[in-house]
């Protein structure tokens, strides 16, 4: 980006510099062109007026000569006349120099027609001369006084036009004086201008060098750190490849043992219920057979075995719960939350109407995942809000749900760009503190008043969520009823 704005402005001082240096060129032809119009101008006005006063000097001559013939009538003042023909050349020579001055070309037309008849009254006079036509002194007297008074007049027209001359000589001495010292300032700035250019030019051909020699140096350093990066990377993918053997090799190992742990936990939880059974039929007998015998000591210790015998046959059952919910089934489908309700309430229904307990659910949505961990999840929950209802209150478990977006959640465990289903378990139980809202969700945990239990139902809820792609969480406070929130990804 630096770059092309470098190459801009470089483009555009050039330009400029070619455009002002073009324009002060011209100006300087101009200036000289006119200086030298003016000093040609000044140079014919002076021969003008050079003109002008031989123009006048040869009819001052001619005058002269017919006075001295008019007085003498000796012949040799004729022969001064013949050099009236030199005042048509100088008119010729003035009127090529006048060109484009329309005054002083009238003036000239009009001193030529003036010379003309000057000469031809003169040249009438010298004829009456050689013919004695004078009688009397005053009829040439009268001519001579007419010639007189034309030589007054060319007088006073060239005097007009040597003035005019003159002006015209002085203005354009002026000009060509102006026009010289314009032309020597332009001369001055186009040579200042030139070297201004020629030092910017070198100044960025310069810091041009000086980048192209960074940027080969820049060039040479990134292939040698890129030289280096790529030893590093073939390092670092052997090792990647080393620790993705190792941890190839871990995974295999973990997936025996998550196996054999599953194996064990439901080998365990199945054969450990046959010596269970093996004490309640030995109960069972002794009952029978020596129950006269029995004091009321031992028949309340036999009853205190067999609901310890139940109880660890419900913590057996329960592992073997747990264990099945950590197998995650790949036969996943669609399922209807709507029709999982229903089974789950046809299951709990003798506990359901023993406790009068009232479900009230909106349509719930269809979501992907394994239908009988759904079934367990809510028996799990609903049968929880049941257990811990106050005393002498009616058991309400509202179910309610919401689409929540990408941009509408921040739980730890859900992904930033996927939308869930939100599914609200909310009852008018006992509720319990906001302390233990992550407690309660850990295997044999329970808490003081839950005294029926054995602390693994909701662990198994949240594996289930978890085996889904969602979680579980539960909000509550004491006496305030709690509710289960169950996220599940959208379809």
């Amino acid at each position: 980006m630096e770059s092309s704005r470098r190459i801009i402005y470089s483009r555009i001082i050039f330009i400029t510099g070619i455009i002002l240096l073009t324009s002060l060129s011209i100006l300087f032809l101009y200036e000289t062109f006119e200086e030298s119009s003016s000093s040609d101008v000044v140079h014919n006005t002076n021969l003008t007026r050079q003109s002008l006063d031989k123009i006048y000097a040869i009819l001052k001559d001619h005058e002269s000569a017919l006075r001295g013939y008019a007085l003498t009538h000796d012949t040799t003042y004729l022969l001064k006349q013949t050099a009236v023909k030199e005042i048509h050349q100088h008119i010729a020579l003035i009127d090529s120099l006048l060109q484009d001055n329309q005054t002083l070309k009238r003036d000239l037309a009009q001193l030529e027609s003036m010379i003309q008849i000057e000469i031809a009254h003169d040249a009438f006079v010298i004829q009456r001369l050689q013919e004695h036509a004078y009688r009397q002194n005053t009829l040439l007297y009268d001519d001579l006084k007419k010639s007189e008074i034309g030589m007054d007049s060319i007088q006073a027209l060239m005097n007009n036009m040597q003035r005019v001359a003159s002006k015209l000589s002085a203005d354009r001495a002026l000009d060509a004086k102006k026009h010289t010292v314009l032309a020597t300032m332009v001369s001055v700035a186009v040579s200042m201008f030139s070297i201004l250019i020629f030092i910017i030019a070198f100044y960025f051909v310069d810091q041009e060098l000086k980048r192209s020699h960074r940027h080969i140096q820049e060039k040479e350093s990134l292939y040698t750190q890129i030289a280096a990066f790529n030893t590093a990377l073939e390092s670092a993918n052997k090792s990647l490849q080393q620790l993705n053997s190792e941890l190839e090799g871990k995974n295999f190992q973990l997936e025996k043992y998550a196996a054999e742990l599953s194996s064990f936990t439901h080998i365990t939880s199945h054969d450990m219920q046959e010596p269970l059974r093996k004490i309640e039929f030995f109960i069972s007998i002794v009952e029978e057979r020596d129950e006269k015998n029995l004091s009321d000591n031992g028949k309340k210790y036999l009853d205190k075995i067999r609901e310890n015998v139940g109880r660890m046959r419900q913590l057996f059952l329960s592992m073997l719960d747990f264990s099945l919910a950590n197998t995650i089934d790949k036969n996943i489908e669609d399922v209807d939350l709507n029709d999982v309700l229903e089974q789950t309430m046809a299951s709990l229904k003798i506990y359901l109407k023993d406790t009068h307990a009232m479900i009230d659910s909106d349509t719930l949505p269809i979501v992907s995942g394994i239908r009988y961990q759904f079934l367990q999840l809510f028996e799990n929950i609903i049968s929880n809000a049941i257990k811990f209802r106050r005393n002498d209150v009616v058991p309400e478990i509202q179910i309610s749900w919401e689409y929540i977006r990408p941009s509408e959640h921040n739980l730890k465990g859900l992904k930033n760009n996927v939308a869930y289903y939100r599914i609200n378990f909310k009852d008018n139980g006992i509720g319990f503190d906001p302390l233990n809202a992550e407690k309660i969700f850990g295997i044999f945990q329970r808490l003081k008043h839950d005294s029926y239990g054995v602390g693994i139902g909701l662990a198994i809820c949240r594996k289930i969520a978890e085996n889904h792609g969602g979680i579980v969480v539960a909000e509550s406070k004491p006496q305030e009823g709690a509710t289960f929130s169950l996220y599940l990804p959208k379809k």
